[in-house]
């Protein structure tokens, strides 16, 4: 009976115990997502799909299909992400597979897929990616343009490491960097920034409880900082690439806002929000250019 009545008498819900978040995070997500926000947060409370890319250095999406299907791993097309597919059986299995082994495939969510096919990217093209961490932009972006020239490099040689076996089973061609670049000859350069992981935490779902307000500080800080030295390895008329996984936009147009306040030589080409299950992690990304001696 005291239980019955503790629960009839249990206060409404608020609108983070709904969303199953934080309620400094549930305040920031509702002003910048407005109207998405209940979307985005059920969005993020449901299991995360298996994505996979194809490597169409390799292969095409059928061929790629059929091999994992050979394998009773089934797999279908992800709408608009023209080198994903999606797995609807068996995804314990890829690991093992022989289409994963012998380079077919790569384990990679499809709005990561989306940002690389965001970028014009170039034959022959001189490419950086500056916080490479695992490497999987790395072999996304040499898979689409196998004449690139990419060089990777990470704060953590730790992350970056595994990247030189990934490559190989992948057959892509790139170097990693053992010490931070500073030459302003890139074509292209990309910066995956450190950031929230907001945007995927339907995969890690206790980063929305470790993360605190002053690490969110910090992270901006990081942000900006990498921002500026990415810059700086980016040639005149070249393009530099903001990424994050994050669905905040103290994290997102923010950033590259202040950054073009700091930097009126670089101009946004285009930069678009992926929202959480639209096609795949909550991400973001910025093509900017840059104008100077041009």
């Amino acid at each position: 009976v005291e239980e019955l009545a503790t629960l009839e008498n249990a206060p409404e819900p608020t609108q983070s115990d709904c969303a199953n978040l934080p309620d400094w995070i549930a305040q920031i997500a509702q002003a910048d997502l407005e109207d998405g926000f209940n979307a985005t947060a059920t969005a993020l409370s449901m299991r995360a799909p298996v994505d996979l890319r194809v490597n169409t250095a390799k292969t095409n999406v059928g061929a790629a299909q059929n091999a994992l299907a050979a394998e009773d791993i089934l797999t279908e097309p992800v709408d608009g992400v023209s080198t994903a597919l999606r797995v609807t059986q068996n995804p314990r299995r890829v690991g093992g597979s022989k289409a994963f082994a012998n380079g077919l495939v790569e384990l990679q969510d499809a709005a990561s897929q989306a940002v690389i096919a965001m970028l014009n990217l170039q034959p022959n093209a001189r490419v950086l990616d500056f916080c490479a961490g695992g490497g999987g932009k790395s072999l996304a972006m040499a898979g689409t343009m196998p004449s690139a020239r990419i060089d990777a490099w990470d704060i953590s040689a730790a992350r970056l490491a595994p990247l030189e076996e990934r490559a190989k089973r992948a057959g892509a061609k790139v170097k990693l960097l053992s010490a931070q670049p500073r030459a302003s000859h890139y074509d292209l350069v990309l910066v995956d920034a450190p950031c929230s992981g907001s945007g995927s935490w339907r995969r890690n779902p206790e980063g929305k409880w470790r993360l605190t307000q002053d690490r969110l500080t910090e992270l901006q800080e990081i942000q900006a900082s990498v921002l500026e030295q990415a810059a700086a390895c980016t040639k005149a008329g070249g393009t530099l690439v903001y990424a994050t996984c994050s669905i905040f936009t103290r994290e997102n147009r923010a950033q590259v806002d202040a950054f073009l306040a700091q930097n009126p030589a670089f101009d946004v080409l285009k930069d678009h929000s992926f929202a959480v299950d639209a096609p795949g992690d909550g991400f973001y990304c910025a093509v900017l250019q840059n104008n100077s001696g041009v």
